[in-house]
């Protein structure tokens, strides 16, 4: 097996062109690549072989490069290095992901000091929800730090799963010697037991830490040093975490089993963010105009509702405009309400918390992963698909348009009553009608958001990999889930069976009401999958305006087309 770094312009497999390294760690260095016979830009991960280097040793390097590609192979997430191809050049194996076009953390950790909380919270969800889909696969990272998250626009991605650890697999480093950075392991690491998804908890708490203090909490001149500190002394208070202190202090508690789960961990991380999502953001004076004409209407005497099984109730006036109250839509589907940064998932992580899951898992199918590896800097290795685009918003239609201009006879039957709608297709490929005013909001990971006239909003998640059944997966997650909503009801978990939902293979509903900051909020988390995806439509609403919106969740359902 060749000792010797590669070239620019050498050519891998007859296919894939070395460009420029754009990176280099312990293990390997990155290059910027091409993949010739698709035309499309690459990242290619490099084995550096130290010379002298025993065989048993290059053997593990081998097998722990070739388990970093099984590892992010197996997970599918907006979050998580994508990998392309592995081939197998001069006995060793170089490894294909998409490119980053973006620094790490860390880079921009150096370049521009500590960053606000809420940013950090933005930054910190995306790698939750990441670690969550990983969780769920048994997979422990082991190495999470700023220089392993790469930043592309509102993207945040993680990289560099070359010691993780799958469940049920041989541990690949030596009795006693520790794998990671000395900085960002956990205590238990430090003294040498196995590392748990608590572990990945605790780096991804070091790692929020510095980025809002500027340092990490025990930080030495030493590694020995540093894991002394990590083992002996207490974490210094975060003054600077701001909204993210109670967060940092539950994930740097020393005994794991008192750290959050990565779920409880992205509930938190999206209040801290979605606070943050209205600041800076004004809007034109038209659009704040158009805004408050949809309030008005929402507030007039409501129109009979659509066809669904709460038909006929009358609509008060709207509560205020209610955000997500520290939960994202069930399902995990919500990702954090962000204002500014930014798909196997994980089993729901449901609402709210789900924001992850949120993130990371939308709902219940959404749900499904010392040497220090590599630490691209610079436009760091990982791909940019462009997540972070939101599709246009919906059009009028000729029937909405038809709808303003009213019948002018004074009839009214069940069909012209009913709120105009426009469609709406997602750049992911599926597509549904929804009602004129509930404007796009923003997208995040796997969900998109729209708000809903008089406050409250829809988001719609979805996954890859959807499995089992809707009603089980909702009961088995409610209980774990409720304790994140204050003053939570349940009002039902049902399974449906509507005749425009047999083409699915299971659908069900989850319904509950909890305390949001500005009154009571009503809210269902709708799940429904075929074989190849699985989609959770969430709908969250003032328990004022519960009625209004819930009968317009059946149509909007009846006329949802997966993507193909």
């Amino acid at each position: 097996m060749s000792t010797e770094q590669s070239e620019p312009g050498r050519l891998l497999a007859r296919r894939y062109r070395l460009t420029e390294p754009i990176g280099e760690g312990g293990m390997g260095r990155v290059w910027q690549g091409a993949d010739e016979l698709l035309d499309r830009p690459v990242a290619i991960k490099e084995l550096s072989i130290p010379p002298h280097l025993p065989q048993h040793e290059i053997d593990v390097l081998r097998t722990r490069m070739l388990r970093e590609a099984h590892s992010a192979a197996q997970l599918s997430h907006p979050s998580i290095i994508t990998v392309y191809d592995v081939v197998e050049t001069d006995d060793r194996p170089w490894i294909v992901m998409e490119l980053v076009r973006g620094p790490s953390l860390g880079d921009i950790l150096k370049r521009d000091g500590t960053m606000a909380p809420e940013r950090a919270a933005t930054i910190g969800l995306q790698v939750a929800a990441a670690l969550a889909v990983a969780h769920d696969r048994g997979i422990v990272h082991r190495d999470i730090k700023p220089g392993n998250v790469l930043i592309a626009g509102k993207r945040a991605v993680l990289t560099d799963f070359g010691i993780a650890r799958v469940e049920g697999t041989t541990n690949l480093t030596r009795t006693g010697l520790l794998v990671g950075s000395p900085g960002y392991l956990a205590p238990e690491q430090a003294h040498g037991r196995k590392a748990t998804p608590a572990t990945d908890m605790w780096s991804l708490g070091v790692t929020l830490y510095q980025a809002v203090q500027g340092v990490t909490p025990f930080g030495r001149d030493t590694p020995v040093a540093t894991l002394t500190a990590i083992v002996t002394e207490d974490v210094p208070p975060p003054d600077a975490a701001g909204p993210l202190r109670p967060l940092l202090e539950r994930l740097l508690d020393k005994e794991p089993g008192n750290r959050p789960t990565v779920h409880e961990a992205a509930r938190m991380l999206h209040e801290v963010s979605a606070a943050a999502a209205p600041a800076g953001k004004k809007k034109p004076a038209k659009a704040k105009k158009e805004k408050k004409e949809r309030k008005e209407r929402a507030a007039a005497p409501a129109p009979p509702p659509g066809p669904g099984p709460e038909a006929g109730a009358a609509a008060a006036p709207p509560a205020p405009p209610q955000p997500p109250a520290g939960a994202a839509p069930a399902g995990a589907p919500a990702q954090g309400r962000s204002g500014g940064q930014g798909r196997s998932i994980a089993p729901v992580v449901i609402a709210v918390v789900l924001a992850l899951a949120l993130a990371v898992g939308v709902g219940f199918w959404l749900g499904a992963n010392g040497g220090t590896e590599a630490e691209p800097t610079g436009s760091e290795v990982a791909g940019d698909p462009g997540a972070g685009q939101a599709g246009a918003s919906p059009s009028p239609s000729a029937e909405e348009e038809a709808a303003d201009a009213g019948s002018g006879d004074g009839e009214e039957d069940a069909e012209d009553d009913a709120p105009a709608t426009a469609r709406y297709e997602d750049e992911t490929g599926f597509a549904l009608d929804l009602p004129d005013g509930w404007e796009l909001d923003r997208r995040e990971g796997t969900s998109v958001f729209f708000d809903v006239p008089g406050g409250g909003y829809l988001q719609i998640d979805q996954t890859d990999q959807p499995a089992g059944n809707a009603k089980d997966d909702w009961e088995r997650q409610e209980g774990a889930i409720s304790g994140n909503f204050a003053g939570y009801d349940l009002e039902g978990i049902d399974e449906l069976d509507e005749d425009y939902l047999d083409r699915y293979i299971s659908a069900a509903d989850w319904e509950f009401t909890y305390d949001g900051s500005d009154g009571r909020m009503h809210a269902v988390n709708r799940a429904f999958h075929t074989e190849e995806k699985g989609y959770a439509l969430f709908l969250v609403s003032p328990e004022a305006e519960w009625d209004r919106n819930r009968a317009l969740l059946d149509p909007m359902t009846e006329s949802f087309e997966p993507a193909s």
